[in-house]
């Protein structure tokens, strides 16, 4: 870990924690997920996929255009992915046998959201 990057880190920390938090609770599965998430934003700090500018400490990583594309499309598929589980939660929940809430759609939105930038950004 580096130094100058240590704002980004805690933000990141404090971020993946809160998010984990509500998303599962205060168990011991949220500490958990919060080290995979934190982790994940770790690997997107020190991939290289994106340019840094360390004159913003909170933000520092910076998209081309050939990332800016990326994140448009791994929006667009979080948000329709995310919009289809709330709305066939209802049909969905007898074949899973787990009720699916706002919450859960909107979890599994976000996280088809960093798997399909990682998976973009990793084919090029």
């Amino acid at each position: 870990m580096r130094k100058e990057f240590l704002p980004f880190y805690i933000s990141r920390a404090i971020l993946s924690s809160i998010f984990s938090i509500l998303v599962i609770g205060f168990t011991w599965k949220a500490l958990l997920f919060a080290i995979v998430l934190f982790g994940l934003f770790l690997l997107y700090l020190h991939s290289g996929w994106f340019s840094i500018d360390l004159n913003l400490p909170f933000v520092p990583l910076r998209r081309d255009t050939r990332g800016l594309e990326i994140q448009r499309k791994a929006l667009i598929l979080s948000v329709v992915f995310g919009l289809l589980i709330y709305l066939f939660s209802a049909q969905l929940t007898p074949l899973i046998g787990v009720s699916l809430s706002g919450s859960v759609a909107l979890s599994i939105g976000v996280v088809t959201y960093f798997v399909a930038q990682f998976i973009l950004f990793a084919r090029a």
